[in-house]
């Protein structure tokens, strides 16, 4: 008999789907992993939990696993004084090692194996809150000086585009579509995002009009097919780093994600502005994060037509933000991070 670490190996080869669209996996039903870094955790966790059970349960098979062998690791980790946060991200892993353990039951006629509760047994409630991590705009025009011309080309596309790092770095010139009002929008498109978005989610964002002049610049004398700017994820965040020094900015965990930050909160003023509800939007979303910081639903206590109005339109603006950026909708947990 294969050991149980290298049976959960296996089990999760059955939801690698790496390099496909997230939304195409969804709409045939059929979700599942679709970043390295979540697979190499959801990996990790999974054979760290089958070690566990198999030195103090005796189990040597995946397929033996119960219910009470969860729940007991679990209590393990709390008892190590594991964070709420890690201890959620290992019940997430073996929820996907039980989904992945029943499609290759099913395809091999196997009985389907259920060992993890209908429940989480950590409390999203206890998570530690989110900390604002954008950089000011004042900060953002400080480093500039600081920054090599590539360095600050990308940083440039995460502080106006909302790009993650890797994407700045790899997205290609043809990605950059030319409007018919002379804008551009970037398109990537699900098959083409591979090895781009995180993911490989496709991505739809418009380009902000005072930012043309500065992608012009970066398409000039470039073919189609070539990335929009010549440079490696690790030189942007080393760059960043030493920038932040020389200008006398502490980062405090925030690195080159903070420009992602940033553009965020920009972009909500400019929908709430849209919409004619910057004052009232901003007042609902603290309302909503207040309601979120007791343990309540999001929108707990909204009961009149015109609250009703505005909450709609708010959580409208901020489910368009998190596509534009490469999240999906309903992520109040995202939007106390981005945009509180």
């Amino acid at each position: 008999m294969a050991s149980i670490v290298y049976q959960v190996a296996q089990a999760l080869t059955e939801i690698n789907f790496i390099g496909q669209s997230k939304k195409d996996a969804r709409k045939n039903k059929n979700a599942g992993i679709h970043s390295i870094k979540q697979i190499k955790e959801t990996l990790s966790a999974a054979q760290n939990f089958g070690k566990w059970v198999r030195d103090h349960f005796g189990v040597l098979s995946i397929y033996e696993l119960k219910e009470e062998h969860y729940t007991a690791y679990m209590e393990h980790l709390k008892e190590l004084g594991r964070s709420i946060g890690h201890q959620q991200n290992v019940e997430t892993a073996l929820g996907h090692l039980q989904k992945a353990m029943n499609i290759r039951s099913k395809r091999l006629g196997y009985e389907a194996a259920m060992f993890v509760p209908d429940k989480r047994i950590t409390n999203w409630r206890e998570l530690k809150k989110a900390e604002d991590r954008s950089y000011s705009q004042q900060e953002f025009e400080s480093l500039l000086p600081f920054l090599s011309a590539n360095v600050r080309d990308a940083v440039l596309l995460e502080r106006f585009i909302g790009l993650r790092v890797r994407e700045a770095c790899y997205v290609l010139v043809h990605h950059f579509k030319l409007q018919p009002d002379g804008t551009y929008k970037l398109k990537i498109s699900s098959e083409e995002a591979g090895g781009i978005t995180k993911g490989g989610r496709y991505r739809i964002t418009p380009v902000p009009t005072h930012f043309t002049y500065e992608i012009k610049r970066l398409l000039k004398e470039k073919s189609p097919n070539d990335r929009m700017i010549p440079i490696e994820p690790s030189t942007v965040r080393k760059g960043v780093n030493r920038a932040c020094k020389r200008a006398g900015i502490e980062q405090e965990g925030r690195g080159t994600h903070g420009f992602r930050h940033l553009y965020c909160r920009d972009r909500l003023s400019e929908l709430l502005v849209a919409e004619h509800i910057e004052i009232e939007g901003k007042m609902m979303l603290e309302r909503i994060m207040s309601n979120r910081d007791v343990g309540r639903k999001a929108d707990y206590g909204i009961l009149t037509d015109h609250d009703k109005e505005i909450y709609r339109k708010l959580k409208s603006i901020i489910d368009t933000i998190h596509e534009e950026i490469g999240h999906g909708e309903d992520r109040w947990d995202l939007a106390e991070r981005y945009l509180r």
